[in-house]
């Protein structure tokens, strides 16, 4: 309360009024550099609903973020709320250092019940949530529609029609599968896809974990089908070790490849296709489950050492509330982690077609974004020398896990 002097004759009174309301200042730490006009657009959204709440953004790269983020929450000059890597060597390390501030209530109060059950699964250490994943990416095939209908080829539903779809291709005169590994980190993406389908979830997780060994024969088959048969049946266009990510791209938007194995993030791109671009999750071999890689582009955190939970707490509300879904989907070009069912946003029919596929359950791991450095530098180095005929898929089995073995 604050005290007004009103003067009366002979008297003088103090009348007591209410104080003036402060406005919170939430300081948040994101890494949108190339979608910063969008997030902007959100928090200028969020603020104008939430007129007693400032927001302080510091954006950032995902390296700089990397490299400051721990000391900065140690030494106290940290963000309240920040967007971060969901992996355990990321996250679960800032988690397990006790720097996060825990949402099990969050979650319990309902308040992001439409948050897609598998992401949670990917911000939960010891048993305990500590964030709210954002940003679904994917590794899916798309394909040429209109040349599948016109050759009668049907969009695979086993793994045996996969590759029967590649022979099919291969007699109509196109590359069945266009493929650039020249940098060497595409071939993450077919691993993750085919690893994902033929090593079991339980045993592929514990290889992550570090309590498996890489050196299986699961994994073997998988380096096998990838890199070695499919390349040797002519399912690859030639020398794919030379040619770029964006040009196996290219050959695919150009209608002289009938499919692509990629993300999720070339939907945008895709969609202006001179055809009718589908997309198919690779299938599993008989006996096993199709599980498409899927992984968060990042998180929500707060900071334990935060003096706003409850503004905090808000701001990732009207983050993660699908009433906001335009906010995402058409000013960021990002698949948020929570259904799109019944909202307003725009859509193109390839993405919606993504939409569709990701209200499932049962979704795989990217692996390159839950695994150290040094295993993704024999990941890189290895996949180019099996697909260049210079090292068998048993030593690279064997490879990936001295790497962790170290």
């Amino acid at each position: 309360m604050t005290a007004c002097r009103m003067a009366l004759p002979g008297l003088v009174l103090l009348v007591a009024t209410p104080a003036m309301a402060q406005d919170v200042t939430l300081r948040v730490w994101d890494s949108f550099t190339e979608n910063s006009e969008g997030m902007d657009a959100i928090i200028a959204a969020f603020e104008a609903a939430n007129p007693g709440i400032d927001v302080q953004r510091d954006v950032q790269s995902t390296e700089d973020m990397r490299a400051i983020i721990q000391t900065a929450l140690n030494s106290g000059t940290g963000p309240d709320v920040f967007q971060y890597d969901t992996g355990p060597g990321f996250a679960g390390v800032l988690a397990g250092g006790g720097l996060l501030r825990p949402l099990d209530d969050l979650y319990a109060s309902g308040s992001l019940d439409a948050v897609l059950p598998w992401t949670k699964e990917r911000v939960t250490f010891d048993g305990k949530l500590w964030g709210i994943g954002n940003q679904i990416d994917f590794v899916t095939v798309y394909y040429n529609k209109d040349f599948f209908e016109e050759n009668g080829i049907a969009v695979p539903q086993t793994y045996e029609e996969f590759t029967a779809a590649c022979e099919a291709l291969k007699g109509a005169g196109v590359v069945p599968i266009a493929f650039g590994n020249a940098a060497g980190w595409p071939a993450f993406h077919t691993f993750s896809a085919f690893a994902n389908n033929m090593v079991p979830q339980d045993q592929l997780m514990a290889m992550i974990g570090g309590s498996q060994s890489w050196d299986d024969p699961a994994v073997t088959g998988a380096i096998q089908a990838a890199f070695v048969d499919l390349q040797a049946n002519g399912c690859y266009n030639p020398s794919v070790n030379a040619v770029s990510y964006d040009d196996a791209n290219a050959l695919f938007m150009a209608g002289q490849a009938g499919m692509t194995l990629t993300g999720s993030w070339m939907i945008n791109t895709f969609k202006d296709n001179p055809f009718e671009t589908g997309f198919f999750f690779l299938p599993a071999p008989a006996g096993m489950t199709t599980m498409p890689p899927a992984g968060l582009g990042g998180g929500y955190f707060i900071s334990a050492a935060t003096e706003h939970p409850d503004e905090a707490e808000t701001f990732l509300k009207f983050l993660f509330d699908p009433g906001n879904a335009k906010l995402w989907v058409e000013g960021m070009s990002v698949i948020p982690s929570y259904s799109l069912e019944g909202t307003d946003a725009q859509m193109s029919p390839l993405l919606q077609e993504a939409v569709a596929a990701l209200g499932g359950d049962a979704m795989g791991v990217n692996i390159d974004v839950l695994t150290p450095e040094a295993f993704n530098t024999t990941m890189l180095d290895g996949f180019q020398a099996v697909l260049g005929g210079e090292r068998t898929a048993e030593e690279q089995a064997t490879a990936l896990q001295a790497s962790v073995a170290q």
